[in-house]
């Protein structure tokens, strides 16, 4: 297999949406990160709510954690989902900003897509618009949108400053960024950055925690800081943690 250093950003991309469509049509296969309702449960989300919803909304989750607490989406915003999956994130922060507000749902692959909105169609939910794009490359408009979250979409972008400035870009004046990833407590020895399959468990693009919140000021958001650290199932090296990190764009 070719070493994940020879990989470029494109091929690494390629390489993603392969992998998490594979998630998106056969869930129950074996991957080498977790996906599904046992790691969906272990990272907070409720059984009593997921009983509820159709079993393709949370068969194929598959995040950084659970960013649900910390995102204070409002009745009437816009909110961006940046690698949105299957929907289940997007289908709460549904319930948040209700039919006075707007989602988007980006994703590269384009089975999770499919998959998402046959889920949002099914819990009625349908003030939702669907991009097939990469995180650094947001097909939306300047200033156009209130929040944007995630949950580990930067350790799958090989340009992650290039997402950071597309968040910038497509946040309004007073808008934030609210999302989960996987972030390091010091650089990882060369051999976890080996192979295309370290990229798909965010560990081999994952950066330390301090050059994250760095690099998200240098690149237009303000006040970057973690709100949650701890560990998952998706930490499984001893130098990773999930944090669910928020910054705001100046409304000067």
């Amino acid at each position: 297999m070719k070493p994940l250093a020879q990989f470029t950003p494109d091929e690494i991309k390629a390489a993603v949406a392969e992998r998490y469509s594979s998630v998106a049509t056969s869930p129950a296969e074996k991957f080498n990160f977790p996906v599904g309702r046992k790691f969906a449960e272990s990272v907070g989300y409720e059984a009593a709510i997921l009983d509820n919803l159709p079993q393709g909304m949370w068969e194929s989750f598959t995040g950084a954690g659970n960013p649900q607490t910390f995102v204070d989406a409002k009745p009437g915003e816009t909110v961006l989902d940046l690698g949105c999956g299957a929907g289940l994130d997007l289908y709460l922060y549904s319930q948040k900003v209700g039919q006075t507000g707007k989602l988007y749902g980006l994703d590269l692959s384009a089975d999770m897509l499919i998959k998402a909105r046959r889920n949002l169609l099914e819990t009625g939910v349908t003030n939702v618009q669907w991009l097939n794009a990469p995180a650094d490359q947001i097909p939306l408009p300047d200033n156009s949108v209130d929040l944007i979250t995630g949950n580990g979409i930067y350790n799958l972008s090989p340009d992650k400053d290039a997402v950071m400035r597309e968040v910038a870009r497509v946040l309004r004046p007073g808008g934030r960024t609210i999302f989960a990833e996987i972030v390091l407590k010091g650089e990882l020895p060369s051999e976890v950055r080996c192979e295309i399959k370290d990229w798909f468990r965010c560990i081999g693009g994952a950066l330390v925690e301090g050059d994250f919140l760095q690099r998200l000021q240098a690149n237009g958001l303000t006040n970057p800081r973690v709100l949650w650290l701890g560990r998952n199932a998706r930490t499984g090296h001893e130098l990773s943690n999930c944090a669910v990190i928020r910054a705001e764009k100046s409304r000067s």
